[in-house]
Parts: C-alpha cells; sequence; structure tokens
C-alpha cells in the first residue's frame, strides 16, 4: 500500500510552500517522482530551484494532527499550476 507525502520548496530566506502531494511506496520512491516531475515538466517554475533552494517531502504520518487536511483543502483551492499536472498525470493509470 502506498504512503502519502506532502512536497515543499524550501527557499533560499527560509520560506517553505507547499506545491503538491504524491503517494509512493516508500521515501525512495517519493524523491524519484520528484526527479520524474522536474525532468518531465522544466517548465513549471514550482520544479525550479534555484541556489540555496531544496525540496522537502514529508510523509503524511510525521505530520501534525490535521496538517494533512489543511495541505488538501489549500491544494483544492489552487488552479494551475503543479497540483493540477500531478492530478492529471494520477487520473491516466
Amino acid at each position: 500500500m502506498g504512503k502519502r507525502y506532502l512536497l515543499y520548496k524550501i527557499c533560499r530566506n527560509g520560506d517553505r510552500h507547499l506545491l503538491t502531494w504524491l503517494t509512493a511506496s516508500g521515501s525512495e520512491e517519493a524523491h524519484l517522482s520528484v526527479k520524474l516531475l522536474r525532468k518531465n515538466h522544466p517548465q513549471l517554475q514550482d520544479l525550479v530551484l534555484g541556489e540555496g533552494e531544496f525540496f522537502e517531502i514529508v510523509e503524511e504520518s510525521r505530520l501534525k494532527s490535521g496538517e494533512w487536511e489543511q495541505a488538501m483543502q489549500a491544494l483544492s483551492l489552487r488552479k494551475g499550476g503543479l497540483s493540477s499536472v500531478v492530478a492529471k498525470e494520477g487520473n491516466n493509470d
């Protein structure tokens, strides 16, 4: 059974931006998913890292109570961007 993860981009100034969520069998597969997203969607600015920036992948079980639900609500309010690309790709299974 897959685990659920939130993908954040951490900026040079320390700001943490929620990008999307994903499912994977474990952390290695989650990291591979991010690499594949970057490779297959180089046009998405959210996936471009500047100097001092990095991605953070957090497994759902490591989140505070209610954090997953808050993240899903925030992502559902967005139009376009990385979340919609991931959702469209997920529907092609």
